[in-house]
């Protein structure tokens, strides 16, 4: 009985962990480049009329605010040695789920048919759902060639529900991020 319940709670707690592991973030970088040499950033996006200006706020703020974290000032375009671009990249999902009601059990014989003693009845129901993955894109202002990317999948719902769970889920996705960069060069 002991063992089962250390199982039962050893599973349990693998779960949580899993769980709390969190979104996949991914980050790409050229090799050559050299990280060291960026001291200042521009921000370059402009909001995408398509997508809604809160979320664009709070992702440009968190990646200002992970960037001067990093030790970088912003500065104007014209002195920057990045370019900063960013977005929230929408992916529509559908979920299909099936139920069947029967008003009897099993097949057989009914009186004057083989098959369901009452009509049975099949439903269908589809949900649809938007969830936000972050990217944000680091260029070489000297080279106009992207240096540096990040991204983190799945960050938001959206249409956003809950604006101070976006804003926090947000910051966290951007700081995930960015503890990739600069990236470790061999």
């Amino acid at each position: 009985m002991q063992t089962t319940l250390n199982k039962i709670l050893m599973g349990a707690g693998l779960l949580v962990v899993a769980g709390c592991a969190g979104r996949q973030v991914t980050t790409d970088y050229n090799p050559e480049a050299g990280f060291s040499q960026y001291r200042t950033f521009a921000m370059v996006s402009s909001p995408d009329s398509l997508s809604h200006q809160l979320i664009d706020d709070r992702v440009r703020s968190a990646v200002e605010a992970q960037l001067t974290d990093k030790g970088l000032t912003e500065t104007s375009r014209e002195s920057a040695d990045l370019y900063v671009g960013y977005g929230v990249v929408d992916h529509t999902r559908q979920e299909v789920s099936t139920t069947r009601w029967d008003w009897a059990r099993g097949w057989g014989w009914r009186y004057y048919r083989w098959g369901l003693a009452w009509p049975a009845i099949t439903e269908h129901d589809i949900t649809t759902y938007t969830d936000g993955t972050i990217v944000v894109s680091l260029v070489d202002a000297k080279t106009h060639r992207e240096v540096w990317q990040g991204q983190a999948a799945d960050v938001l719902s959206l249409p956003v529900t809950n604006p101070k769970n976006a804003t926090k889920d947000i910051n966290q996705a951007v700081a995930k991020i960015f503890t990739k960069y600069p990236p470790d060069q061999v």
